[in-house]
């Protein structure tokens, strides 16, 4: 990988490294959207929400891990019989890393209960609710909050991870600017040359990975189970370099900074 990219991949991955567990659930996956490297659409200005931001109005179960270029990582985690007041998300990702039981009221009095799967993800568009763990376990999830607003612009289709290596890179979700992918390297696959916008690394299991950059400057990184990192738009090829399986969920961000 490149120098620059060298720099700030490592230097994100030892700030945001963090263990975490979490949990999301959703009835149904949404449907993977075409890729074209010239496709555009605007994206409606984020609401200004402050006051209902999740992280003010219950502290104790929503902790910034990473705030940083209009992307925010927020590590998630609900006690059985914990509730929170009602509050507002940005359009979000969802990662999930510890199963359970939760039941979410809409603003306007909806209530749905949510059998949450560990492993799960899921894209949503901003929206207010309340949460209630009203399962036996603790619930934790990672949340991949979005408030950027410039136009939605596709990854070139040529470099795009799924189309390069559809063996090692799996769509899970694609939608409002949104990709969701799963990863996973076996001890000694590798990658061909591919690129990916800004995006937000979650690792389920530690590995060890050899990142080659466009210039052919590699770097081993240390993948550790729980590790959350926001990772600078890059072009690179990987290879699984360790003994055990690189298994990790890379969200997406395809939104410009305004």
């Amino acid at each position: 990988m490149n120098q620059n990219f060298k720099g700030r991949f490592i230097l994100a991955a030892c700030i945001s490294i963090s263990l975490i567990a979490c949990n999301g659930n959703e009835k149904k996956d949404e449907k993977a959207a075409t890729t074209d490297s010239t496709k555009t659409e605007n994206v409606e200005p984020v609401a200004n929400n402050a006051d209902m931001d999740a992280v003010k109005v219950a502290p104790d179960l929503y902790k910034i891990l990473k705030d940083t270029l209009g992307i925010r990582i927020v590590e998630v985690s609900y006690k059985p019989g914990d509730s929170s007041a009602m509050h507002w998300h940005p359009d979000y990702a969802i990662i999930t890393t510890e199963g359970g039981t939760a039941t979410f009221y809409g603003k306007d009095g909806s209530k749905m209960e949510s059998e949450m799967k560990t492993g799960m993800t899921l894209v949503k568009a901003g929206e207010f609710h309340s949460v209630k763990n009203t399962g036996k376990a603790v619930l934790k999830v990672v949340l991949v909050e979005v408030n950027r607003t410039g136009p939605v612009t596709m990854p070139d289709a040529a470099l795009d991870a799924t189309k390069v290596a559809p063996n090692l890179y799996k769509m899970l979700n694609d939608s409002l600017g949104i990709r969701v992918l799963s990863i996973n390297y076996k001890p000694g696959q590798s990658s061909a040359m591919h690129a990916h916008p800004d995006a937000v690394l979650y690792v389920f299991d530690s590995a060890t990975s050899e990142f080659t950059g466009k210039d052919g400057k590699k770097t081993v990184m240390k993948l550790e189970k729980g590790m959350t990192a926001f990772i600078p738009a890059d072009t690179h090829s990987v290879k699984n370099t360790g003994k055990t399986t690189v298994k990790a969920i890379l969200v997406e961000v395809n939104r410009a900074m305004k």
